[in-house]
């Protein structure tokens, strides 16, 4: 594991924590911070063991993106090589196997709302704030802000979020669709994380695996092409070692009853 100065990393098990660890700057992603996250996501990757990876910063505050201190410091073509290793980052977040989930409290702005959008699940607290304010920098975002944003919200949405640059908390967050789940304490938070890590946990993991894959895969294609992902194949040999207790009746029937009405208040 290489030395990490500016986030926390933390194994327990197969589950995986990234803390962001910048709390008295709202966690921005200077240059240091952000090589080190892109070590530690590629070490998850690596990680066959890895169930849940659970993605979040320090101090009651999720990400306020790029350190702009730091762009006076930028020589030449140093921001085109900046910007292709935050892409590069987040395209191994979202290609990760195990399920990622997002934990969102404070500001969570530029190529922090630019996390969110290559996570599976976004927990966050009411009062964060939520946008994408490069404009009034005069920047442009540079890692999924355009172009995941409008496929998520759509294209007219992205522009006022864009364009505008006004903040909105997390409910309104959650109606834009960048949300699962709102709460309103970061205690509630960490409940919330634990309980959804429980119930991740407690699926078949290769079914998951797969599941996801062609959820992720397939939402880009057209609809003919997506279909072909859908074709079923059996997820798991008989007897694997390690599984049992998942394919069993007791297995099926115990994570059913954990999931059935998770999340339905």
């Amino acid at each position: 594991m290489p030395p990490y100065n500016k986030l926390i990393f933390e194994r327990n098990d197969t589950v995986t924590t990234i803390t962001l660890n910048r709390p008295k700057v709202h966690n921005a992603l200077d240059r240091e911070i952000s090589n080190e996250l892109n070590a530690a996501v590629r070490e998850v990757r690596d990680d066959r063991e890895c169930r849940v990876l659970i993605l979040r910063g320090a101090g009651d505050t999720f990400c306020a993106g790029d350190d702009i201190k730091e762009f006076n410091e930028w020589r030449g073509d140093e921001s085109y090589w900046q910007v292709r290793k935050y892409q590069e980052t987040v395209q191994i977040i979202e290609d990760l196997t195990p399920v990622t989930i997002c934990a969102v409290s404070g500001v969570c702005t530029g190529g922090g709302l630019e996390l969110t959008l290559v996570t599976d699940f976004v927990i966050a607290t009411d009062d964060s704030r939520w946008g994408m304010p490069e404009i009034d920098w005069d920047i442009t975002p540079g890692w999924g802000g355009t172009s995941r944003l409008a496929r998520y919200v759509g294209r007219r949405l992205a522009k006022e979020i864009n364009l505008i640059g006004a903040l909105f908390n997390g409910q309104r967050a959650k109606e834009y669709g960048l949300v699962n789940r709102v709460v309103t304490s970061t205690e509630e938070l960490n409940k919330q994380v634990a309980a959804l890590t429980e119930v991740m946990l407690a699926k078949h993991p290769l079914t998951t695996r797969r599941t996801k894959f062609i959820l992720d895969k397939g939402a880009d294609l057209h609809i003919s092409g997506a279909l072909a992902f859908e074709i079923p194949i059996m997820p798991y040999a008989r007897g694997s070692k390690g599984l049992k207790d998942f394919t069993s009746a007791q297995g099926r029937a115990n994570r059913r009853e954990l999931s059935k009405n998770f999340w339905q208040d």
